[in-house]
């Protein structure tokens, strides 16, 4: 499933504007209101994610490629190959996990393990999820931009992510709390193609700021593939 961390479901925050006002601001619900609408159709996707983190001089990176089956009678099963930089004080880690029915196979660094997928978890969703979290975006806009010769629309939204950092279950009183951590702002950019109608693209930009220490994290997320085969490892 495509949240296999943390910080691609912050990518997937969304940006649905009923905390603003303007023109841009309904321009944005609609287009994510039709996304969601087209994302109904997706059986299967494909898609790429990086993400970097720098601090203190040092940078790490991650690549993940993997796909998804959301309709069918393999729906929820899904795979993601993932490779790391080499971050200060460990080796690199390339890993595979595979989801196939009940069970999850996770290959890592020539190492197999395999455990059943937590009960009760739900089954990734294609597009975006466009969630209740309205309250934390503080601005939208929308303009046309130009994708190798395709128009799409570019949604960015700004969200206050602190104010999300607060809501989050057990984050007042827990270990992050207790570290003084804090996001700032989070700029999100959601690219829209006026065929499809389905978020192809989405980048995140934000400083995480913990126990003193500022950490800059730049996530990008496209979909590769839509309703074709999916190879799995």
């Amino acid at each position: 499933m495509r949240r296999l961390t943390i910080l691609l479901a912050l990518a997937a925050l969304p940006l649905l504007a009923a905390a603003c006002t303007g023109a841009d601001a309904k321009q944005a619900q609609d287009l994510l209101a039709q996304s969601q609408v087209a994302a109904q159709s997706v059986r299967s996707e494909g898609f790429t994610m990086q993400v970097t983190l720098t601090g203190a001089g040092e940078s790490a990176a991650v690549d993940v490629q993997g796909g998804m089956l959301l309709k069918g009678a393999r729906a929820g099963d899904f795979y993601a190959t993932m490779t790391t930089s080499a971050a200060p004080g460990a080796a690199p880690v390339d890993a595979v996990m595979v989801k196939r029915g009940p069970l999850v196979q996770m290959h890592t660094n020539g190492v197999t393990r395999t455990f059943p997928f937590p009960a009760g978890s739900k089954q990734a969703a294609a597009g975006f999820d466009l969630n209740a979290i309205t309250p934390y975006v503080k601005d939208v806009t929308v303009s046309p931009v130009d994708v190798n010769g395709q128009t799409e629309d570019k949604v960015v939204g700004t969200i206050d992510g602190d104010a999300l950092l607060k809501s989050l279950p057990g984050v007042s009183t827990g270990v992050l709390a207790n570290l003084g951590a804090s996001l700032g702002e989070i700029k999100v950019s959601l690219f829209i193609p006026r065929d499809s109608h389905l978020v192809e693209t989405a980048l995140l930009d934000m400083n995480m700021h913990v126990a003193k220490q500022t950490m800059h994290v730049a996530m990008s997320y496209g979909v590769a593939s839509v309703n074709k085969p999916l190879t799995f490892p």
